[in-house]
């Protein structure tokens, strides 16, 4: 009896349960550790070492190999960066702008009001300018200030009118007090000439010019012409400039304007204003229109302008 109460009595270990949480296997775990621990030490020393080797076998490597060929290679890279930037230098050189071309200021005087003149040209074909400008005097004092523009590869002429002036100027500078280079966007205008054709594409004919008669009290230029817009293209307005030659001399000036200008539009143009004296055998119109500037324009119904 009694040898059967103690095989009842038996512990089974595999179903002990440890409230603190430790179970049988942590504990064969930590054994093990615990029998192991310098096996373990040694294995990462010897990692480390192996390690440590090969990091110092690489940084060798790549020294040698530097001293041998990486040298060489860093001086073809600066040479090459060098000659790179004496490229770019030399491109920038290359397309810089040339100066505009200013011709003469020409004065005239016209019943007490004075008409100024200026022939300008811009011989860049890729850069358009925007510019302020002032008429000086040989005082060095400012007669008038303005704004203007001209377009790539153009020539213009500037022309003041009816300022009244509180002396008569004597030597007139022309002065540009504020001035910006722009180069056309290849990507939005790849050809100019083309561009531009398309949009001053505007033709004048039967232009009659007379001469006043300057022995009458109040003799007048008179001149009349045709003018067609041959664009797609409607304008809010057209101006443009009349030049009075006598030979190749220009002897008088004026400006004027064409509103609300339509695409294939013809319209006459009848002009009259008074002389100051002048001879004037020839009469020329020139358009002056800003065609980057997209405000000269006039959409279409429902379309947005160029």
């Amino acid at each position: 009896m009694e040898k059967k109460n103690r095989v009842k009595t038996g512990v089974d270990l595999k179903k002990y349960e440890d409230s603190g949480g430790v179970t049988i296997g942590k504990m064969h775990f930590g054994l093990w550790l615990s029998s192991n621990r310098r096996r373990i030490f040694k294995g990462i020393i010897i990692f480390l070492i192996i390690a440590s080797a090969g990091m110092l076998i690489y940084s060798s490597y790549s020294y040698v190999f530097y001293l041998l060929y990486g040298r060489d290679a860093d001086k073809e890279l600066s040479n090459s960066l060098a000659e790179s930037q004496l490229d770019t230098q030399a491109y920038r050189e290359a397309n810089t702008p040339i100066d505009l071309e200013i011709g003469t200021v020409n004065v005239f005087s016209v019943q007490g009001r004075y008409d100024f003149f200026i022939p300008i040209k811009n011989p860049n074909p890729k850069h358009v300018s925007n510019f302020s400008y002032c008429l000086r005097d040989g005082a060095g004092v400012d007669l008038l200030c303005g704004n203007s523009f001209i377009l790539p590869g153009a020539d213009k002429y500037l022309v003041v009118a009816g300022k009244e002036l509180e002396r008569a100027p004597g030597t007139v500078k022309f002065v540009i007090t504020n001035f910006a280079w722009q180069r056309l966007n290849a990507h939005d205008i790849p050809d100019w000439p083309t561009y531009a054709a398309t949009r001053l594409n505007f033709s004048i004919s039967n232009l009659k010019y007379s001469a006043p008669d300057n022995s009458a009290k109040n003799p007048f230029h008179n001149l009349s012409f045709t003018l067609k817009n041959n664009t797609p293209y409607h304008f809010s307005r057209l101006p443009f400039a009349i030049v009075l030659w006598n030979g190749s001399s220009p002897t008088g000036v004026n400006l004027s304007a064409a509103d609300n200008f339509l695409s294939s539009e013809t319209r006459e143009i009848h002009l009259s204003w008074p002389s100051g004296g002048e001879r004037a055998g020839r009469a020329e119109v020139k358009i002056d229109l800003n065609i980057l500037d997209d405000s000269v324009y006039l959409p279409y119904r429902g379309d947005s302008q160029p």
